[in-house]
């Protein structure tokens, strides 16, 4: 039986973020969630261990403007490759219409409030993108030196 995907809930709205992880636990998914987006630089040192990584990050960007919510995706990214292993598809969950006008064209956003089935259908396409590029990575890893 496959394994259930793993999100990662970076929320900073305590009851935002248990509406989150119920929701998304009834849909199937594994969820873990963590204090806010700040904890979410942290967290990957914490998971090495066990290994188990998550696919998908839900990440609060709600109280930055567009210029900080990049600047933290930048430092997200960077920290979390630092640490090694395969980076989360990011989902960024805001307030603030400047962020999604401005992230939006290469991150995948979505503005609060949103429906629940927003946001699993841009769950479902990212993680269709973690695994295509996850086997684009073990095949190349299998492809033999010529």
């Amino acid at each position: 039986m496959p394994v259930a995907p793993h999100i990662l809930i970076a929320e900073d709205q305590p009851v935002i973020q248990e509406l989150l992880r119920w929701t998304l636990q009834l849909a199937g998914y594994r969820t873990t969630m963590c204090d806010g987006r700040h904890a979410a630089l942290t967290w990957k040192d914490k998971a090495m261990p066990s290994g188990d990584f998550p696919v998908v990050l839900l990440l609060d960007l709600s109280l930055l403007g567009a210029t900080e919510a990049a600047d933290f995706l930048r430092h997200l990214r960077i920290g979390w490759r630092d640490v090694g292993g395969m980076l989360p598809q990011i989902i960024v969950l805001t307030t603030s219409k400047q962020v999604q006008a401005e992230l939006g064209v290469r991150e995948r956003v979505l503005q609060k409030p949103f429906h629940i089935r927003e946001l699993l259908v841009l769950i479902q396409q990212a993680i269709l993108v973690a695994s295509q590029s996850e086997e684009s990575s073990s095949r190349e890893a299998r492809a033999p030196d010529l």
